[in-house]
């Protein structure tokens, strides 16, 4: 898709469809709604005898003939937040259809109301098969120009992401091909459109991951995915497999792959980017990749299973921030670590109560052999601490039901003893449009794990669950790192569109990611 902005009258655009963001009319004045905080009313007036229309478009309502005061009257527009309002301008503009989006007060408009704009009027230009798209960018605080127009580009590229590669019949790619960003002035904005193009290819990434069938998207073919993505984004990938793990001494996640070998074995996927001068830190992340889960001899029920493919959203998060990170070029060095194994079923096959060793020495009592994905965590997190020697680790997993019970489908919890992180990860995501919540390390609950027979248990009571689960990697951090385990089990998949989402794989994570690591 052509990318670009463009300065001056935004009517005077060609286009097959010309995007507005309004606020709600006004109480008591109808005429005071902004289309851009500190636009002043236009000389020339609409010639409709009355009705409301948004402030900035007198001009365009005059050119129309009064058709968009009599069309907000007829329609019961009212601006609100969500709602839309199209209408074919007849030859009197430049552009084929009007679109006005109702996006709240334009005065507290955030950059994720602008990325929801931009993936609204997206979907509207692809319903009536628009291919030339104009959105007119909101301007003024509390959002820098460069950030709107990143938030904007952001929202049109991901609003047209489709997965279709297995569809045989009625396989649909947008049918908008060109979006023009209209802006007052001139501004020189490359940087926020080439970092808006890398988080929305990372953000693809993950989707593309994350909705691909198990039977494909195996562990040795999630570290071939993720080598094409480091030779094209620029970041340098090694791969360790069965041998180099037991090697290594990764008996947790070497029992968890058991089941699965010799038909898919596991793989711990590094991901390597230096910036050219020194680093001002190291951040690794680490992410659960388990490709697909039955749940082991504690096999899940079908309907349990229906959506285990998507159990490797915190590795494909990993993958699409790397992917990003690289293109970005920020001054932190970041190392990824992709935890890659499948949790199946068969004769050899790891037991509830065999007790195992860690790569970190701890034995581990396996009583559920369903809490999985953080024995396969707590491997890699020892391995990058001991590696690496990071400023700062975070991991990200799809790691408990009890977390998606406690928050719904889409937040995350976050479960970290840094309060300043905790507040970071919050508000970034805010600025992002994803939603995280902070939830307590819960000394009280480590009971749960104890063991009369090894260290530690792997799984806790269902009360507190996904509490428990953080408590067991904390174990294995041990208070080498700083330190934040991000549970997306909820966000990582949605069911429904959404208005620059897609039923599926949500990329969950990787613009805060980015954002937490690079902060413009």
């Amino acid at each position: 898709m052509k990318l670009a902005v463009v300065s001056g009258a935004p009517e005077a655009r060609a286009a097959d469809l010309l995007a507005y963001a309004v606020s709600p009319a006004p109480k008591g004045d109808a005429n005071k709604a902004q289309t851009n905080k500190g636009a002043k009313p236009p000389a020339k007036k609409s010639s409709s005898k009355g009705g409301w229309v948004p402030e900035g478009l007198q001009v365009v309502d005059a050119a129309l003939g009064g058709l968009l005061a009599e069309t907000i009257a007829a329609e019961g527009f009212a601006g609100s937040p969500g709602q839309t309002l199209s209408l074919h301008t007849h030859g009197k503009l430049a552009a084929t259809r009007l679109l006005l989006v109702g996006v709240g007060d334009l005065e507290s408009l955030g950059p994720d109301g602008i990325r929801r704009y931009a993936g609204t009027a997206t979907k509207v230009a692809e319903r009536h098969k628009a291919a030339r798209l104009t959105l007119v960018i909101p301007e003024g605080e509390p959002v820098r120009l460069e950030v709107a127009v990143q938030a904007a580009a952001e929202g049109a590229q991901l609003a047209r992401y489709r997965f279709s590669k297995y569809l045989t019949k009625d396989s649909t790619t947008s049918t908008v091909t060109s979006v023009e960003l209209a802006i007052k002035g001139r501004a020189k904005l490359d940087q926020a459109l080439a970092r808006a193009a890398a988080v929305s290819d990372g953000v693809a990434l993950a989707r593309d991951l994350v909705n691909e069938p198990p039977a494909t998207l195996t562990p040795v073919e999630f570290a071939k995915r993720a080598e094409a993505a480091g030779k094209a984004s620029g970041f340098k990938v090694s791969i360790t497999d069965e041998q180099g793990l037991a090697r290594e001494k990764m008996g947790l996640m070497l029992a968890v792959a058991k089941a699965a070998m010799p038909y898919t074995p596991p793989r711990l996927v590094r991901l390597e980017y230096s910036p050219r001068g020194k680093a001002k830190k190291h951040i690794c992340l680490v992410g659960k990749g388990l490709t697909f889960d039955s749940g082991g001899l504690d096999i899940k029920p079908a309907d349990g299973m229906l959506d285990m493919k998507v159990d490797m959203s915190g590795a494909a998060a990993v993958l699409g921030a790397m992917v990003a990170i690289a293109r970005i070029k920020p001054d932190v060095k970041v190392t990824g670590y992709l935890g890659c194994v499948e949790n199946g079923i068969g004769g050899n096959a790891y037991h509830p109560g065999d007790i195992l060793t860690s790569r970190k020495g701890l034995t581990v009592e396996i009583n559920n052999t369903d809490a999985e994905g953080r024995l396969v965590l707590a491997d890699c997190i020892d391995y990058a601490i001991t590696k690496d020697k990071p400023d700062l680790l975070i991991d990200l997993a799809t790691l408990t039901g009890a977390c998606m019970i406690a928050l719904g489908p889409t937040t995350a919890g976050v479960f970290t003893e840094d309060d300043a992180l905790a507040a970071d990860i919050r508000t970034i995501g805010a600025r992002q449009g994803e939603d995280f919540w902070r939830l307590p390390l819960n000394d009280d609950l480590k009971g749960q794990l104890k063991s009369p027979i090894a260290d530690t248990k792997n799984t806790g009571t269902r009360m507190g669950g996904a509490i428990t689960a953080a408590l067991f990697l904390k174990m294995f951090v041990d208070g080498r790192v700083p330190w934040a385990h991000i549970d997306l089990a909820g966000p990582a998949t949605s069911d429904k569109d959404t208005d620059y989402g897609t039923r599926g794989g949500t990329g969950f994570a990787v613009r805060t990611l980015v954002g937490l690591i690079d902060p413009r």
